[in-house]
């Protein structure tokens, strides 16, 4: 590499790599008046789900062929800061249960972060990635059939009504129902079934929810939308009727290497099958009458969520506040335990190194979601709020984010699980337990609902020694939380933290 190579872009500049199952995309753009312009973008097909296993573990082969293709990116990607590039990985690596040594050969390549996200943060990021680029105040459908999942996203301007994530693939069910490269009708009708179950539970949702108009982006409706326009001047809408008859072209082929369409890439051919028998089915029983094609998608909704950092803590915020809402929790006493972890986190941060901002949105997070079990069950309600924060759809959190938020909730009282057994990749797992230590005394501190002002006291920290003082005589006059911080030293040990209090 030259040095005019290794010279780093303007701070206008930003990218975004979408590590997917069947390609990765990388695309860069230079912000110019409030706008993105989108100046280079690279596309590499690595059929990364083609490697997956039905026990879900990634071979050597794919690994190798992702490994390759972040190298071959490297170059470009280098060029930009860690502040303005970001890297999302789908469907084949939070399904993957050998993830973690493709994301450590990677960090190895490439010196960023690679968040994996849930196939729900998926389709919220592809639905932005469109609505950037198309018509405002129109009520949309969008369609994305990628390698290892199908999203399903219906919304408005910049806000999603309803979607879904579905476990059905082009690179997937190519695996599934053609791998011999053999096409008949039996075989597309068995995938059309098993896309009809997937989606079957999702149908009446969608067709209340209701839209104006559906787009389908991404390689593989763009494949199918443009051999159906192939003798078209300009590009028309597809329908139902229009896919049938592509299926029955590709069954008079008989096999995959007979396939001779125009446009068709060489490279579309062995998933073409997968893919038309997965978008038949959900046109089919969402009944959608026309589908355009539309050419940006996740890679473009992260792009945008790069510069728009304040819209993205605002998506994070808005989850965390709609689980509140939804499982009736005391928003006052979630403020006041707040206003005391707040002040922890702000007092200890420096000396324990927690000032990185994800950490703070954690704490604050786990703090609001901490009672959501309550109506389930008073007794337990840590446990039952750890599921629901473990299972809920949380826009704007990354799958280890969560994973760290339930694990907070479910052990800011009582006894504490070891974090040790879970996988932490970005997060820092002395960092978090540090973050429990605010979250779990914060609570025991704003127990007695009736107090009108956070304790006076004064906290400090040396590496795993914590320190508070209270003001005289706050803590002589409720034995009851004395007698609780007496107990919470035992827990705490737990955590490698040593608690002193007088």
């Amino acid at each position: 590499m030259n040095e005019q190579e290794n010279i780093e872009l303007p701070e206008n500049y930003f990218g975004a790599l979408d590590i997917g199952s069947n390609s990765f995309h990388f695309v860069f753009a230079r912000l110019v008046d409030g706008n993105l312009q989108i100046v280079h973008s690279e596309k590499y097909q690595v059929k990364l789900a083609d490697g997956l296993s039905e026990d879900n573990e990634l071979n050597q082969e794919a690994n190798d062929r992702g490994l390759k293709a972040l190298r071959d990116l490297a170059p470009s990607i280098s060029k930009l800061s860690a502040e303005n590039f970001r890297a999302v990985a789908t469907y084949t690596l939070r399904q993957a249960t050998n993830a973690r040594s493709f994301l450590d050969a990677a960090k190895q390549i490439l010196p960023y972060d690679i968040e994996v996200i849930s196939g729900h943060e998926e389709a919220r990021l592809i639905y932005q990635g469109v609505a950037h680029y198309t018509t405002p105040d129109t009520t949309r459908l969008i369609i994305d059939i990628g390698g290892g999942s199908t999203e399903c996203v219906i919304g408005e301007n910049d806000a999603t009504k309803t979607l879904t994530s579905l476990n059905v693939g082009c690179v997937s069910f190519q695996q599934q129902f053609f791998a011999d490269g053999k096409i008949t009708d039996k075989a597309f009708n068995r995938a059309i079934l098993a896309v009809r179950q997937e989606l079957e539970a999702h149908v009446k949702r969608f067709k209340k929810v209701g839209w104006q108009e559906c787009l389908g982006t991404s390689g593989t409706i763009k494949s199918i939308y443009n051999l159906i326009n192939a003798d078209h001047e300009f590009p028309q809408s597809i329908n139902l009727k229009q896919l049938h008859e592509l299926k029955d072209k590709l069954i008079a082929c008989n096999y995959v290497d007979n396939i001779n369409l125009t446009p068709l890439k060489e490279s579309r051919k062995s998933i073409l099958c997968s893919g038309l028998a997965i978008l038949i089915a959900v046109v089919d029983m969402l009944d959608i009458k026309q589908l355009d094609y539309c050419e940006y998608a996740l890679r473009e909704g992260v792009l945008y969520e790069q510069f728009e950092l304040s819209q993205y803590e605002d998506v994070r915020k808005r989850a965390v506040l709609s689980l509140t809402t939804r499982f009736n929790s005391e928003i006052e006493q979630a403020d006041k335990v707040f206003e005391l972890a707040d002040t922890m986190y702000q007092t200890l941060k420096k000396d324990w190194k927690i000032g990185k901002s994800i950490y703070q949105i954690l704490l604050q997070g786990a703090v609001y979601l901490h009672e959501v079990g309550f109506d389930i069950n008073p007794s337990s309600y840590h446990k039952h709020s750890e599921y629901i924060v473990a299972n809920a759809d949380l826009p704007g959190f990354t799958l280890e984010q969560q994973q760290a938020l339930a694990w907070l909730v479910g052990n800011h009282r009582k006894k504490i699980s070891p974090a040790t057994e879970l996988q932490w990749y970005l997060l820092d797992q002395q960092k978090l337990a540090r973050i429990n230590a605010i979250l779990r005394l914060s609570v025991l501190l704003s127990q007695q609902r009736q107090l009108s002002e956070i304790p006076n006291l004064k906290i400090s920290a040396k590496e795993n020694t914590l320190k508070i003082k209270f003001k005289q005589q706050w803590l002589s006059d409720k034995p009851l939380i004395e007698a609780d911080l007496l107990t919470e030293q035992k827990h705490l040990k737990q955590l490698n933290i040593e608690l002193l209090f007088s």
